[in-house]
């Protein structure tokens, strides 16, 4: 009997004597969970910026093929950066799962270019170092985006 006013008088007790809460089947609601489709993957801030960090710095190289037209095998190479920049851009913003680790071979890649560039020019090598480590970054924790369901 409970003495607390509006309180139930007689809860309801289970068959077995033990609270409700007791009968409670976990493995139940696990079946259910495993059986239930999965949400589609989900893009997140910090991939949605590392696709625009990669979409840039894209462009940045074709932009100065197009102004500058250089010569050789200079050209080539920076043209074909510019458009491996871009590609995994569209790869991660899609959240194809080869976007994930072409993403962080982009960003290895950006890292040693920019070491190389801070030779020169320390602040853009600075400013590179930390955007492409961000790529980096974040094709490394954003595993689950990438996976499909």
């Amino acid at each position: 009997m409970n003495d607390r006013p509006g309180a139930d008088p007689d809860p309801p007790e289970s068959p077995s004597g033990r609270s409700r809460y007791e009968d409670f089947d976990l493995a139940e609601l696990q079946a259910a969970q495993r059986r239930a489709p999965r949400p589609p993957a989900r893009r997140t801030p910090t991939i949605t910026v590392a696709a625009i960090v990669l979409a840039v710095s894209g462009l940045q190289p074709l932009i100065l093929v197009v102004a500058f037209r250089p010569g050789g095998a200079t050209g080539v190479a920076v043209a074909v950066w510019g458009v491996l920049c871009i590609v995994t851009a569209a790869l991660v913003v899609t959240l194809r799962p080869i976007g994930r680790p072409l993403g962080i071979v982009v960003g290895g890649i950006g890292v040693v270019i920019a070491v190389a560039t801070a030779r020169s020019s320390p602040v853009n090598g600075l400013i590179g170092i930390a955007l492409t480590g961000f790529v980096i970054y974040a094709c490394a924790v954003s595993g689950p985006s990438f996976r499909r369901g």
